[in-house]
């Protein structure tokens, strides 16, 4: 069982919980020196880290249009919900960094793919993202 779990099923939960990264590529600190845990539990709240375009398995970067990446970081934003007992569907608030605003429409279609009804709260910037990545989400959801 893995430490998370365990922590789970104490009766006397901290108010803080490290969620590992659910799979070794997603561990942004020990692949890229970043300074973030890959998701933090507090309560009945998760929060995700920057999530971009990374091979879930092996951490190698997937730079390509903000399309590509829009779906990687999504299909790794789900990973993470799910190994901390939420899903996509229980996202409350997305903060969306672009590239470039002109890919707004780009980002949206995609966006609507993953969260199609009630979408949570979005805020979306325009901005320079480490390692020439596109797009980069972090996210809150209810767990």
């Amino acid at each position: 069982m893995q430490m998370y779990e365990r922590l789970m099923m104490n009766a006397e939960r901290p108010a803080r919980i490290v969620v590992p990264p659910p799979r070794r590529g997603l561990d942004m600190a020990a692949g890229y020196g970043w300074v973030q845990s890959t998701a933090i539990r507090a309560g009945d709240y998760l929060f995700v880290s920057g999530v971009v375009a990374i091979d879930s398995d092996s951490g190698e970067r997937l730079n390509g249009t903000l399309t590509s990446e829009a779906h990687r970081a999504f299909q790794n934003l789900k990973l993470v919900l799910e190994s901390a007992g939420s899903w996509l569907a229980r996202l409350v608030q997305v903060r969306a960094m672009i590239y470039d605003r002109i890919e707004y429409d780009a980002l949206n279609r995609v966006y609507r793919q993953y969260v199609p009804d009630g979408p949570p709260a979005r805020t979306v910037w325009s901005v320079r993202i480490i390692d020439a990545f596109k797009v980069q989400l972090d996210a809150i959801a209810v767990v």
